[in-house]
C-alpha cells in the first residue's frame, strides 16, 4: 500500500524554490552574473525569492559609482511588474 499521492503543485513548488535558490547562489557568487542565469531565475522564482533578488540588485546599484544601466533597467522592470 502506498501513501496518498502528492499533486504536481505540491511537488513542483519545493523543486521550483530549490532551483531558484541554486540560480540565486550562482548569481550572487559571480561579480558579473550571467544574463541567462538572471533570466532563468526571474522566470521561475517565487515572490519571496524575487524580492530577495531585487534587494540584492539594488545593493549592487547602490555600491557602484557607475552602476550598470542594464542592471538598473532590469530592476526597474522587475519593480514595475510587482503587484500586477
Amino acid at each position: 500500500m502506498t501513501g496518498p499521492r502528492r499533486s504536481e503543485d505540491e511537488v513542483a513548488n519545493p523543486l521550483q524554490e530549490r532551483y531558484a535558490e541554486v540560480l540565486l547562489e550562482r548569481i550572487r557568487s559571480d561579480q558579473h552574473p550571467s544574463i541567462t542565469h538572471m533570466d532563468m531565475f526571474e522566470s521561475i522564482a517565487p515572490p519571496k525569492q524575487l524580492v530577495e533578488y531585487i534587494l540584492y540588485l539594488l545593493e549592487l546599484i547602490e555600491n557602484e559609482q557607475n552602476p550598470s544601466i542594464s542592471t538598473m533597467r532590469r530592476v526597474q522592470g522587475l519593480i514595475a511588474g510587482f503587484g500586477s
